[in-house]
């Protein structure tokens, strides 16, 4: 209806607008609705390449709502290649992402020099609380290997490795890197990375790259060669919230398992039911992000 297709721009307005006011508080400047050829996207930091496009899951599902024409699963691919190829980096933000996490990246930041940074081997408690503050996806299991960077007494960089949790062909993964918010260090990653391939001799590495929030160009910069490139991946996601499942681990374990058997009281439907069709049913909705580039390591620098 008209009342519904009305209340879902307000409110993707409002999203858009929240954004906007986290950027001026954080004093970042910005211009909205920016062209680059035939799209348009939703902000353009000023004075960097940096694009960002927000993407609300009532408007951005890929099945047709009684408000909106679902999109076609290769839109957000497409549009951050398109952004990619022209110079750009277009960082989406999903219905489920820290938006003001993402907000601090953008930021102005302090120039350190990794070189005059002191290099240390940090604990795994040390290192997964600095992630949780400064990494997009929080930490993850298995990092047995944390370099830091110091400035003084103070961390700014974190490099982890372990052993691959997807892949066994390798022997390790390089599971997480980042920076405190208020610093950019030059030269922090090859410093990092060059230490660990000098003092752990790895065989062979492999990483994960993000496609909707980053380029890749750092493992380049590493010494890593693109192994692949994955196609987007269907995730849903619950309107209004920072719950998601992906399509896979929903294939894996089904509706009563994830869903079903959390709410109050339990559904339980049993082998044979539409996963899919339950999901919808209970305001669950697609959307396809923009999958994830895989990265290998197998020589010395």
């Amino acid at each position: 209806t008209k009342q519904a297709i009305d209340a879902n721009r307000n409110k993707k307005s409002k999203i858009n607008e929240h954004f906007a006011d986290l950027l001026l508080k954080l004093n970042i400047s910005f211009e909205q609705e920016f062209a680059l050829g035939n799209y348009l996207y939703d902000f353009h930091i000023l004075d960097t390449n940096i694009l960002i496009e927000i993407n609300p899951t009532f408007t951005h599902t890929c099945v047709s709502t009684s408000a909106y024409y679902g999109k076609d699963k290769q839109y957000h691919i497409n549009k951050t290649s398109f952004a990619n190829q022209n110079n750009y980096r277009c960082i989406n933000i999903w219905e489920w992402d820290d938006s003001f996490k993402l907000a601090l990246l953008l930021k102005s930041k302090t120039i350190l020099y990794a070189r005059k940074l002191e290099l240390k081997e940090i604990t795994k408690q040390e290192a997964n609380k600095f992630i949780e503050l400064y990494h997009l996806q929080g930490s993850c299991y298995g990092n047995s290997v944390n370099l830091g960077l110091f400035n003084s007494e103070q961390l700014v960089q974190v490099m982890t490795f372990g052993k691959p949790r997807y892949n066994k062909n390798y022997e390790y993964e390089l599971l997480r890197l980042c920076s405190d918010n208020n610093y950019y260090v030059v030269g922090g990653s090859e410093r990092l990375f060059k230490y660990f391939t000098r003092y752990y001799n790895p065989q062979s590495i492999i990483s994960y790259c993000d496609t909707s929030k980053f380029i890749g160009d750092v493992y380049f910069r590493l010494g890593f060669s693109l192994l692949r490139e994955s196609q987007p991946q269907k995730i849903w996601s619950k309107a209004n919230t920072k719950h998601y499942i992906t399509d896979n681990l929903l294939r894996q374990y089904g509706f009563d398992k994830l869903v079903g058997s959390k709410l109050n009281p339990p559904e339980i439907y049993g082998k044979g039911t539409d996963n899919e069709e339950l999901m919808l049913n209970h305001n669950w909705l697609p959307v396809y992000d923009c999958g994830q580039k895989t990265f290998i390591w197998t020589g010395q620098i």
